[in-house]
């Protein structure tokens, strides 16, 4: 039975900002409001982009090819839009990189854009540093919690796998969805 109320709960707002992917024709430029980025691969079956379950997932074993996409939040100051973005592996280069000089994605003010016209284009991402003296971020939302409500999972399918004592994490290589290890001190939190 539905429990009726007339007021949004407090905490709507915290699991509800809107996706957001690189359009064609027009630049995204945000600071990241996450600390890090995360990741999984994804199908694009029956018109959206779904995780892939690996175990019995019907999209592999209907054949159709997997891409890792990753997720950060944003702030667009110009707009006072917080917004989770969508990337791919080949795109996130930058902000990895970003990541391994600073390491932490948080201020990172990036400018993504396609290549061309194209819907499909390939998507350019530059990155620097926000001058955070002159700006409010939002907290950091829980990007799992985000990912949990666009995909209709239970939160706790999303949680990245913890590799045990000593293992060291796994992680995708941008680019080209090489598989590497990542050193137990390298691991940032989510």
């Amino acid at each position: 039975m539905p429990i009726w109320t007339d007021q949004p709960p407090s905490d709507a707002q915290h699991n509800a900002l809107p996706l957001m992917r690189c359009p064609s024709g027009k630049a995204i430029v945000a600071v990241v409001t996450s600390h890090n980025l995360i990741g999984t691969r994804t199908h694009f079956f029956h018109g959206r982009t779904t995780p892939c379950e690996q175990n019995d997932c019907k999209p592999c074993l209907e054949g159709v090819p997997w891409r890792w996409h990753g997720y950060v939040t944003a702030y667009s100051p110009t707009d006072h839009l917080h917004f989770l973005f969508e990337m791919t592996a080949r795109a996130a280069e930058p902000m990895i990189k970003f990541r391994e000089e600073h390491a932490v994605l948080r201020g990172c003010t990036f400018r993504a854009q396609r290549a061309n016209l194209s819907k499909n284009s390939r998507v350019f991402i530059d990155c620097k540093m926000a001058d955070l003296a002159n700006l409010k971020l939002p907290d950091p939302p829980d990007l799992i919690g985000l990912l949990s409500v666009i995909w209709n999972l239970p939160k706790p399918e999303l949680t990245p796998s913890t590799p045990e004592k000593g293992a060291p994490a796994i992680t995708v290589t941008p680019g080209n969805n090489r598989v590497q290890q990542m050193p137990p001190d390298r691991r940032l939190p989510v």
